[in-house]
């Protein structure tokens, strides 16, 4: 999440989707996000997708997904729906692609009948996931991204490294990861996985010995943005 200010604070951010990530099936021409203002007080909404870098503007967005519409206004607890619209452009057809939709959030503002008083206007950015699938073309549903994550540990005097790897074509989030060895766990973060990618953790806490079991308990989110938790026993390897 980004945010720019000015003065001291007046706002805060408030528009965001009723799901915390977006799917569209490739095939799909276009999908509609649901978007609520919690805000008590309207704010003018721009919208746009994008490849998540913060620095990137609207004008300089290369995504075959397009938002519209791009600029619209949002009163106090409005609800609108937002049109996320496939150009069609080609992408990937063995694993999914990763956008960002970014929503720049600019509260409005009232005259102060003071004129000699300082104006405070704060802004803000907020980021989503927006996933393109081709479903037709992938061999099985994201439903089996947990059971399909595989784990691999090394041990030695610094601590276990563990090896977290997605062979499968989804993105995975891990929202938690913990693995313990006998009485000792540590907690160990994350970045998302990319389809077909790997990551490594270094947890100086577990000093183990080759053969040694190190117990792992994830949990991933889903696309509803539920917890979905899985465990796995890994052999500690030299």
């Amino acid at each position: 999440m980004y945010a720019a200010s000015a003065g001291a604070m007046q706002a805060i951010a408030g528009v965001t989707p009723t799901i915390s990530r977006i799917v569209m099936p490739a095939g799909a021409t276009e999908v509609s996000a649901r978007l609520v203002n919690i805000n008590t007080y309207p704010v003018l909404v721009q919208a746009w997708v994008d490849d998540g870098r913060l620095d990137t503007t609207p004008q300089e967005s290369t995504s075959p997904v397009i938002a519209l519409p791009p600029i619209f206004r949002m009163d106090a607890h409005e609800r609108k729906s937002l049109r996320l619209i496939n150009s069609g452009a080609p992408l990937p057809t063995d694993r999914e692609s990763l956008f960002w939709l970014s929503l720049h959030e600019i509260p409005s503002t009232s005259k102060n009948r003071f004129s000699d008083a300082q104006t405070v206007t704060i802004t803000m950015r907020t980021q989503f996931k927006v996933f393109v699938r081709p479903v037709d073309k992938l061999p099985y549903p994201a439903t089996e991204l947990p059971k399909r994550l595989t784990f691999s540990a090394t041990g030695g005097d610094s601590g276990l490294v563990l090896l977290v790897q997605n062979p499968t074509p989804y993105y995975a989030t891990i929202s938690m990861l913990d693995v313990s060895v006998g009485d000792t766990s540590q907690p160990a973060t994350v970045d998302m996985l990319a389809p077909f990618s790997d990551s490594s953790v270094r947890l100086d806490r577990l000093r183990v010995k080759a053969g040694e079991l190190a117990k792992v308990k994830f949990a991933l989110i889903d696309d509803d943005g539920n917890s979905v938790e899985g465990e796995r026993s890994v052999a500690v390897n030299d």
